[in-house]
């Protein structure tokens, strides 16, 4: 007999889908709304091996039957928001967006949207808000797990799989703890480590509950629902927080089924809660494409209101009339979603086809990395030497060494140095200073202590290079310098063999710019400091991108110019931390400032040229542009000291 339907279940559904659509559309309190997910895994969890175990008991299993039924419940829905996704993309994605919505298809397609985007972005990252299917890598991860369960609970005697599903759950709750700090994207997006939740699902459907622990959970309603509320406010550890919500979730489950006016609101909810998580992200990606940043709040709560009335339409005309048996026979249903398959697959290439413009904006915009991608040092693989492809002399005498804003320099410096000739030593995201770094207190972040640690090991081993290079004349530093004076970062300081963490500064990173000057001049070399370029508060090479194509742009940055007052206020603490830094140091700080700016606005291209390729990083043009109009390379020389 099938399991009575829960109204309850449906209602939990209604909940999670909003903290998610909430959280992503930056309404309310919840921090943390993405634990939404969570729950949703913990309930497919419970459903799916409360299903297959009913029917192996039966002796009605058929993995043929559970695969068609799960293809005929999700694929019909979610190809439809594809397409229509899909057709939408040239009106409001970049060509480089364009490009990477292309593998984003083939992820979803392929269930292995959580892989390509684990490779592609940073799900807490600005540039995930561009990703109109970045949703769909948690539907990757259910359906990697549904491929795995049912071969389990068929190849292993009925006795073992509690244990089976126990040592599943311990094994991936334990590479999840001891990955988060290490490698935070992986364990977000990775069934390895994300397992454990459905694998809670699965042992609250297998586990017997007597009536007295049945009453018990009953009891516990209140306070798993309350915990439900308050862990996606962010007051814990992630991963805390993402256990509470999955054990309360759990305790919801096996208690007894529950109706009341709340659940039956809730349940509507849930009804369409597939639909609604489908829709409601590219909804909100080109909202906020078409503002370039963050849109006024009518017009998020309108993307919100159209998710809901989209959401109900797509549930009554596409899901559940597949769902409740589409009058189609299988073979015509199966090759019908082969057919859509392929299609779905070629269409973004079609796209991109049909809009191509004149100008390669793929080119245009690519990551500046200076002389060349081998210049940017990867994690666990500080430099010896200097690689002859990071260098344009054999006996260079300028040096750049920072992050990929130093990278951003290189082109431009390489063109007009001269002779003299330069090298380049930068890694992306490490701040240039010596025996400190920093540390995000976001545990999803790139910057996490292992990085921290690399980074730290990346300049001791530039100032040995530099000690061993005297021909070398001349360091030019450049960073963003905006991690140690943000308050999302704590100090990372290395004690002789071991390293201690506190608070950062503007005091602690002004001591930290001196110590890396004196330490450069210990060497017998000439340093000099250059400033970031002006940014603003959007993606200033979509926005010039799209300003060439035409596209529809609303709002303040729609001529893509940079704010000067803006600017100053959001890079107030850089500002000081640079002018405090240039007294104490004694050293040079050369801005573009005077160069880009007047006394409202900055520029961002030059005749017709694009100056920056994203929201702060100078492109290969602009970084030229720049160079050979202020003199950099001269400048450069001339002001380090």
């Amino acid at each position: 007999m099938p399991r009575e339907f829960r109204a309850d279940i449906q209602a939990l559904r209604g909940l999670a889908v909003l903290l998610v659509v909430l959280y992503h559309a930056h309404i309310g309190p919840f921090a943390a709304g993405y634990l939404g997910v969570d729950v949703f895994f913990v309930i497919s969890g419970f459903l799916i091996t409360d299903l297959i175990s009913r029917q192996l008991e039966q002796s009605r299993f058929s993995f043929l039957e559970f695969y068609y039924r799960r293809a005929k419940r999700l694929l019909p829905a979610a190809y439809v928001v594809i397409a229509l996704t899909t057709i939408a993309a040239p009106l409001f994605l970049s060509d480089v967006g364009l490009r990477e919505f292309r593998n984003q298809v083939i992820g979803a397609l392929t269930f292995s949207a959580n892989i390509v985007l684990w490779l592609q972005a940073d799900y807490f990252g600005p540039v995930a808000e561009r990703m109109p299917l970045l949703h769909f890598w948690s539907l990757s991860i259910e359906e990697q797990y549904y491929l795995l369960l049912p071969l389990f609970l068929v190849s292993v005697p009925r006795r073992w799989w509690l244990v089976g599903i126990a040592m599943l759950l311990v094994a991936s709750l334990t590479l999840c703890v001891c990955l988060v700090t290490w490698n935070p994207s992986a364990v977000f997006y990775l069934l390895p480590t994300r397992s454990w939740e459905m694998a809670m699902g699965s042992l609250g459907a297998l586990l017997p509950i007597r009536p007295l622990v049945s009453a018990a959970l009953a009891k516990l309603r209140f306070p798993a629902l309350a915990l439900l509320l308050l862990a996606p406010m962010g007051f814990a550890h992630p991963v805390v927080n993402a256990a509470l919500v999955c054990l309360a979730t759990l305790a919801l489950l096996r208690a007894p089924n529950w109706d009341n006016a709340v659940v039956r609101g809730m349940r509507r909810i849930g009804d369409l809660s597939y639909s609604l998580y489908l829709i409601h992200w590219p909804v909100l990606v080109y909202v906020r494409a078409v503002w370039l940043a963050e849109p006024p709040a009518l017009a998020i709560y309108a993307a919100v209101a159209f998710s809901m009335v989209g959401s109900w339409a797509l549930s009554r005309f596409v899901e559940e009339p597949f769902r409740r048996g589409y009058a189609m026979s299988r073979v015509r249903l199966v090759s019908g979603l082969a057919a859509t398959s392929v299609l779905l697959a070629s269409s973004p290439s079609l796209a991109i086809a049909a809009t191509e413009s004149k100008s390669d904006f793929a080119t245009i915009r690519r990551i500046n990395y200076g002389l060349g991608r081998a210049c940017d040092f990867s994690l666990g693989s500080p430099p010896q030497e200097i690689p002859k492809s990071c260098q344009t002399a054999s006996r260079p005498e300028l040096l750049v060494w920072g992050d990929s804003f130093a990278m951003a320099l290189v082109p431009g410096l390489a063109k007009t140095v001269g002779e003299g000739g330069l090298a380049q030593l930068t890694m992306s995201g490490c701040l240039p200073a010596i025996g400190v770094a920093a540390v995000s207190r976001e545990l999803a972040s790139p910057f996490s202590l292992a990085f921290a640690q690399d980074c730290i090991a990346f300049n001791d081993r530039v100032l040995a290079i530099l000690k061993n290079r005297p021909e070398i004349s001349t360091v030019v530093i450049s960073s963003p310098f905006d991690t140690p004076v943000s308050g999302e970062f704590i100090l990372l300081k290395r004690n002789g063999e071991t390293f201690t963490e506190g608070e950062l500064s503007l005091y602690a990173a002004v001591e930290g710019i001196k110590a890396l000057v004196e330490a450069v001049r210990a060497t017998g070399k000439r340093v000099v400091v250059v400033a970031p370029p002006p940014v603003g508060n959007f993606d200033i090479g979509d926005c010039l991108e799209r300003k060439a194509r035409g596209s529809i742009m609303l709002g303040r940055y729609s001529d893509c110019k940079i704010d000067v007052s803006e600017y100053r206020r959001r890079r107030a603490r850089t500002l000081e931390l640079l002018n405090e830094a240039a007294l104490k140091a004694d050293v040079e700080v050369v801005s573009y400032h005077d160069f880009l700016c007047d006394g409202t606005k900055c520029k961002t291209e030059i005749d017709g040229k694009f100056l920056y390729r994203d929201s702060g990083h100078l492109s290969y043009e602009g970084s030229e542009i720049i160079a050979r109009q202020t003199n950099l390379a001269e400048r450069l020389i001339r002001a380090a000291r």
